[in-house]
């Protein structure tokens, strides 16, 4: 069979990305964009949400900017509404958004902190995906789903690293959706995946970590990081480009209901 050039072309296809103001979400939109897709970023920050728009309308294609919460039903359903009614259709969906709360250990993790989190990255990837297979089904042409998850969607931590099991019981729900969702809509061409990194430089969550620790902390963190990981360092944002994109485009097309890791060795050993 002859090598088709196009296979990673996204021209012609519309693109939601949520949590897209800043960090990973910012450079899957950059990276969707550049393979020729119209964008939908969508965050509840706005000001940083700005900055997305501004750098993506440089590489020339359209782009909607969406203010909002996806634990908010109401908000999901107007984000999904307002995509199909500007830009026609939705091809590619790319599930981000992500929180974290200050660390603590399982025992004394507070409800409130708990809710807080399983709302975003859970329900929020829950309310985001109903809305989404409701218009690819209406569609009838299939789609993409790409959550993102965790390499501790996979595993614990090391309690010296400060585990968060609200987040790490999120991430390994996003796994659960993501495999039921692929079973129950595969005969409709309807596509779910997730990419479970480890961890990134330049994150908005590593952003969000260094406010609630000490220089310390981070310094002791980043050690026991590097000893951990084969490669001996953190991964970088553009190091998710290449996954990203076959996921989202014809390169991928038999692949659903799959987790993939990409992680420096991490999960390796």
């Amino acid at each position: 069979m002859p090598f088709e050039k196009k296979l990673f072309d996204l021209d012609g296809k519309v693109a939601l990305v949520t949590g897209a103001a800043s960090g990973l979400g910012r450079g899957f939109a950059q990276t969707l964009a550049q393979a020729g897709a119209d964008v939908v970023i969508a965050d509840i920050d706005k000001d940083h949400l700005d900055e997305t728009e501004g750098i993506l309308k440089g590489k020339g294609r359209k782009v909607l900017k969406i203010v909002a919460d996806v634990s908010n039903p109401r908000d999901v359903a107007r984000m999904v509404d307002e995509s199909i009614s500007n830009l026609g259709q939705l091809s590619i969906a790319v599930n981000n958004a992500g929180i974290i709360t200050r660390p603590v250990r399982f025992h004394e993790m507070l409800p409130e902190d708990w809710n807080k989190v399983i709302s975003v990255n859970l329900t929020g990837v829950f309310l985001s995906m109903q809305k989404e297979i409701e218009v690819m089904l209406k569609q009838g042409n299939g789609g993409s789903i790409i959550n993102i998850s965790s390499v501790l969607g996979l595993v614990g931590l090391d309690p010296e690293l400060m585990p968060r099991v609200n987040y790490i019981a999120s991430k390994h729900g996003v796994l659960g959706l993501t495999k039921q969702g692929a079973v129950e809509y595969a005969e409709h061409g309807i596509r779910v995946n997730a990419i479970a990194p480890s961890w990134f430089s330049g994150t908005s969550l590593s952003r969000d970590r260094n406010k609630v620790q000490t220089k310390e902390e981070q310094d002791l963190r980043e050690e026991r990081i590097s000893a951990l990981t084969p490669m001996k360092r953190r991964g970088r944002i553009d190091e998710l480009q290449g996954l990203l994109l076959f996921l989202a485009s014809d390169a991928s097309t038999y692949a659903t209901g799959q987790v993939f890791v990409i992680d420096g060795g991490w999960t390796a050993h």
